[in-house]
């Protein structure tokens, strides 16, 4: 089960030099089994995308290395960060959030309210200066129609700042998410109040906030939610200190710069078709492919009369030769049709493992006791039917994806055993 999420992968490239042959369900079957990999029920419309918030972006560059690999755990261990941005763009102090989107198996760990304090307006001369000390305080909103009275409200969070100050300011407001997550309680959004010492409400001059609408769409006020979506975990993330470390980001690197664009590039078109619906004509296009293969093929054997070329036993006796290794295998999102919805990374390199692990098993080919001892039962022929260990990987990386939902929420996920670290006959 652990080898499932890359062997997936592999079997999607695999694919491509198959598909020649195929009744075009293949590419079809193929891209929704990597869907439901990557736990995406509906695929975004390519639609035009804000700018995503700057703490989703940050916390992606944060937990994250070349080419997506993860390399720490996300706050509050979460496998899932979810932003919603603010629905009502009307109210200075009023906002709102559509948590529909969580899906009934993910647990809440946390939710914060994100909010960017701008620098308030210049005074004019003679004008009350601000008192130097503000408290906010987060409100749930519980009844809509007395938004002004403490009855209809319940304190959340709330925080003392400098009218002076500018930056984000935080608030945790699980509760209130959890309440509308259970409908225990109608959602009727968050409610800031801003107030001296004294207990003065504080000109709205003084406190602004950056709005989804006036001003920079990353600084827009944003609810973020913490949560375990109850996947079976065993992450890996990787480390300085592992073997192969360089390698394996100096890899990541590498293949990210040379994105292929080519590769495989029929069947990456019909992808692209089964992706935006165009099914027919991706048929069309494997049925025109396969009868220029069946062209070939009767050509090659009049060519050739009637006998294979041997091309393909010369290479396989190459191939034999040599060991078991890691090899660059490349995913590219735009080459599939996602590119219009993730924003980083644009691919990663899965990499996959290649090659023969024959008796005898070395040091450096990471061989189990129990590859040893079949390499060895295999060499002196004792055991019916038995083969030689097989290629495989023996540590498996993280990775992390930051995307855009359908309803332009921003999701950073990380997903486990997705990038073949090191390889070993087993």
């Amino acid at each position: 089960m652990k080898l499932y999420i890359v062997c997936i992968v592999q079997a999607i490239l695999f694919l491509g030099c198959m598909s020649l042959e195929s009744d075009g369900s293949e590419p079809n079957d193929a891209l929704n089994r990597l869907s439901r990999l990557f736990g995406i029920s509906k695929i975004p419309a390519k639609v035009f995308h804000r700018s995503p918030p700057q703490y989703m972006v940050e916390l992606f560059q944060d937990v994250t290395d070349a080419g997506g690999l993860t390399k720490r755990q996300n706050p509050y261990n979460a496998n899932v960060v979810r932003s919603f941005p603010d629905k009502d763009s009307i109210h200075q102090m009023h906002f709102h959030y559509n948590v529909s989107h969580l899906e009934p198996s993910e647990k809440i760990l946390q939710a914060e309210f994100r909010v960017f304090k701008m620098r308030p307006k210049p005074s004019n001369f003679g004008e009350v200066m601000p008192p130097h000390a503000v408290e906010m305080c987060i409100y749930q909103v519980l009844d809509i129609k007395n938004i002004n009275d403490k009855a209809g409200l319940r304190l959340l969070d709330k925080r003392l700042t400098t009218a002076h100050g500018h930056g984000w300011q935080v608030f945790q407001v699980s509760k209130a998410v959890d309440s509308w997550r259970n409908k225990t309680e109608p959602n009727y959004g968050f409610l800031v109040t801003t107030t001296s010492r004294k207990g003065e409400q504080v000109n709205g001059s003084f406190i602004r906030f950056a709005q989804r609408n006036e001003h920079h769409d990353s600084k827009q006020p944003i609810l973020v939610i913490f949560t375990d979506d109850g996947t079976v975990r065993h992450p890996t993330y990787i480390s300085p200190e592992d073997d192969g470390y360089l390698e394996t980001k100096e890899g990541a690197l590498r293949v990210e710069k040379r994105r292929p664009k080519h590769r495989n590039s029929k069947f990456l078109e019909m992808l692209r078709l089964m992706n935006e619906g165009g099914r027919a004509s991706a048929q069309n296009m494997t049925r025109g492919s396969r009868r220029r293969r069946r062209r070939s093929v009767l050509n090659s054997k009049k060519k050739n009369g009637g006998r294979k070329k041997r091309t393909y036993d010369v290479y396989s006796r190459s191939r034999s030769k040599r060991s078991c290794a890691r090899q660059d295998m490349y995913v590219d999102f735009d080459e599939i049709g996602w590119s219009g919805w993730i924003i980083s990374p644009k691919g990663y390199n899965a990499n996959h493992c290649s090659g023969e692990c024959p008796f005898p098993l070395g040091q450096s080919q990471k061989p189990t006791n129990h590859a040893t001892v079949q390499s060895i039962v295999h060499a002196l022929r004792v055991g019916k039917g038995v083969g030689t260990p097989c290629c495989v990987p023996n540590k498996l990386y993280s990775i992390s994806l930051l995307y855009f939902d359908d309803d332009e929420n921003v999701i950073l996920k990380q997903y486990d055993d997705m990038v073949a670290a090191t390889c070993g006959c087993h």
